[in-house]
């Protein structure tokens, strides 16, 4: 730092400048994500204050309570389970296939190679169709 090519730079060399440097960047990225930070917070609260108040004159030995909660959970399942299916959850498996590529991959690769295995009656197989196919219209006429 004591040549004369070097003394232009010289303020922004050394530990002190990089800790100023550095302070600085952390504060000003603070200042950009607390505001997004707390609105997020903000939202999940008042969110969680609408369910709080659902629930705020309930008895647990309510049978509809009950009714309602367990439906709440099976919905709430029923979503996971098809954003996992769809392959758009929160969470993405990056170690193997998992939800509907797994399902997709043995439908595709390993499905037609087990039924070209398999030996069917074709009576039976017939029989089997015609009352799948009853029972599937049910009291509706068929086509």
């Amino acid at each position: 730092l004591s040549q004369h090519a070097y003394k232009h730079m010289a303020e922004r060399m050394g530990t002190p400048y990089l800790q100023k440097i550095l302070n600085e960047q952390l504060t000003n990225h603070i200042r950009e994500i607390l505001p997004v930070l707390r609105d997020k917070l903000r939202r999940q609260l008042s969110s969680l204050e609408k369910e709080v108040a659902e629930f705020k004159d309930c008895r647990p030995d309510d049978p509809a309570i009950t009714a309602k909660a367990l439906l709440l959970m099976v919905k709430q399942f029923s979503v996971d389970f098809d954003k996992k299916i769809a392959g758009s959850g929160n969470q993405v498996d990056t170690v193997e296939l998992s939800g509907g590529a797994r399902i997709n991959k043995v439908f595709h690769e390993r499905f037609p190679f087990e039924l070209v295995k398999m030996e069917f009656d074709e009576k039976e197989l017939r029989r089997a169709i015609s009352f799948a196919i009853k029972n599937i219209h049910g009291i509706r006429p068929g086509l």
